[in-house]
């Protein structure tokens, strides 16, 4: 006995063509939102992936909080663990998905058709049709839009990187303004212990007949203006320290021990000008806006190829109702008469040439802030040297006006207008040293200088995504 196979229907073949096209597809699942928060309420633990930091990293650096964070544990830290930084790596891997969805090709356009005739049907039997097309023009320019998705992704990356190189730079900037507000509120509260056993001094005085009230009145004007410069100066430091650890990623309740700040050296000049010279190759933002040109320039030449007539081709299977049976090729082509995407293209150019300026305007910046902040390095040192050659003079003149205050041997107000000066003159100097710090991180920053991590964090070993 012979067995014969049943040829499927065409029902049965679509119905399986279907299923293998949905087999592809991707599935929805929930992804409930995390409402916990990102701080962490601990340093240990956190450790600096391996090769992203300096060249020759072979293993990963790990924080050690023991024995005091320096700035450049400190920097690490914000870039592992601040919350804004997270949410940018997460606009990169969106910017990934976007060059994976550039790359892929379009799908093919399934048509089919049914007429079953009606009335006098007699010899006549029932019509259908199928066919397949394909759009050519999404072909030709297929490899403009992957290399535009490709840059703009690169684009992302690096001002990812530049967004980090800002956090390390403000958290190291916010790490010396804390210590050294530190140091000038401790030196206040100094004071403030010196001018409160003066007031009670010349208090108990007053009351003895002893001083006069403008002596007294003398000495409450120095306490309570002490007193204001310390209420102000806590505020701050307030301020600073929750400041601080909200750009490293770290719970309120977190003290951070620091190791002690280092004296603060200007760059050299050679070193300087041998930066500038390569700063475009340097900056990230730079590279950024870089990038950004280059998919721009993809962008223009993929709406340029956009304008040729839109093609589509295709196959067609039909069966008309006199059971004739039919196979046929069939061709749409759109005719640019009236629009040929000029539109598109006189938009993609004013947005290249933007795109160009933007850049020229961000380099021209980037030199006039470097030279400024130059200047002020140059400023800052001669002001320096000048305290440094004259505030140990001032305090040998103040010990001097205190044993002799203590012999009465001159006046209240002319000894408190001495410790006045004495103590404004040190708290400049603290400021001083701040002001400098801060410009030589802005400068290491400005200038791309070694201490800043070469690429993103946690995506350092990625250049392309590969799915989304």
């Amino acid at each position: 006995m012979t067995y014969y196979l049943a040829r499927p229907s065409r029902l049965t073949l679509v119905a399986a063509a279907a299923l293998a096209m949905l087999s592809g597809c991707a599935t929805y699942q929930a992804q409930p939102l995390d409402e916990h928060s990102p701080l962490a309420t601990q340093i240990d633990g956190l450790q600096l992936p391996a090769g992203t930091w300096r060249e020759g990293t072979r293993a990963g650096y790990k924080l050690n909080p023991a024995d005091g964070l320096n700035l450049i544990e400190l920097g690490m830290l914000a870039v592992i663990n601040n919350p804004g930084l997270r949410q940018l790596r997460a606009k990169y891997r969106v910017a990934g998905a976007q060059a994976f969805a550039a790359g892929l090709l379009p799908d093919p356009q399934l048509s089919a058709g049914l007429d079953k005739p009606t009335g006098n049907t007699a010899g006549l039997v029932d019509a259908w049709g199928l066919g397949l097309g394909y759009d050519i023009v999404s072909l030709i320019n297929r490899q403009a839009r992957i290399d535009a998705a490709h840059k703009g992704q690169d684009k992302v990356r690096l001002d990812l990187l530049w967004q980090e190189w800002q956090v390390i730079q403000r958290t190291r900037t916010l790490a010396v303004r804390l210590q050294l507000e530190g140091k000038r509120l401790m030196l206040l509260k100094d004071m403030r212990a010196l001018y409160r056993e003066r007031y009670r001094r010349s208090a108990q005085a007053l009351q003895e007949g002893n001083v006069t009230l403008d002596v007294n009145g003398t000495d409450l004007t120095a306490l309570v203006n002490i007193l204001s410069q310390i209420n102000r100066l806590e505020q701050s430091l307030n301020q600073t320290r929750h400041d601080l650890n909200l750009l490293l990623g770290l719970d309120p309740q977190v003290v951070i021990e620091m190791s002690p700040l280092p004296a603060v050296m200007a760059l050299p000049a050679e070193t300087v000008n041998a930066r500038l010279a390569r700063l475009a190759e340097l900056r990230p933002d730079l590279l950024a806006l870089k990038a950004g040109y280059e998919s721009q320039e993809a962008r223009v030449r993929a709406a340029i190829l956009t304008q040729f007539p839109s093609l589509g081709i295709g196959i067609n299977r039909a069966r008309d109702t006199g059971n004739v049976y039919t196979t046929g090729l069939s061709i749409n082509l759109s005719l640019p008469l009236f629009n040929g995407n000029r539109g598109n293209i006189a938009i993609e150019r004013a947005t290249r040439e933007q795109l160009g300026e933007e850049f020229r305007a961000r380099l021209a910046q980037a030199r006039m802030d470097i030279d400024r902040l130059l200047a002020l390095q140059t400023i800052l040192h001669r002001q320096q040297e000048n305290l440094h050659t004259y505030l140990p003079r001032l305090e040998t003149l103040v010990e001097r006006a205190r044993r002799a205050y203590s012999r009465s041997d001159i006046g209240a107000l002319t000894f408190l207008n001495m410790e006045s000066t004495w103590t404004r003159k040190r708290l400049e100097q603290i400021r001083l040293t701040q002001a400098a710090w801060e410009n030589r991180i802005a400068l290491e920053a400005l200038l791309a200088l070694p201490g800043y991590p070469k690429a993103p964090l946690p995506i350092a070993a990625k250049t392309r995504e590969t799915a989304p």
